[in-house]
């Protein structure tokens, strides 16, 4: 199998895996810059093995989303 996909190819080996995730979620990590890519034309891929890396936390960080801070009433926009 190749290891060089487009975003929709990823997600379809991804789920053929058991690796549940949605197109439109793994778009926004491209969008953010969590999941690395490359842009050839118009397609932006990316190499699968950081897609499950990032996935699994190999990389030691805990990929959850921030937490808003409520102490002061007022919160940082991010």
């Amino acid at each position: 199998m190749p290891n060089v996909l487009t975003i929709r190819e990823a997600v379809q080996r991804a789920k053929a895996e058991g690796l549940p995730i949605s197109e439109y979620t793994l778009r926004q990590w491209v969008r953010t810059g969590a999941i690395p890519t490359r842009k050839v034309g118009q397609k932006a891929l990316l190499f699968y093995p950081n897609l499950v890396r990032y996935l699994q936390c190999e990389d030691g960080a805990d990929n959850t989303p921030a937490t808003r801070a409520a102490a002061s009433g007022i919160c940082r926009v991010l």
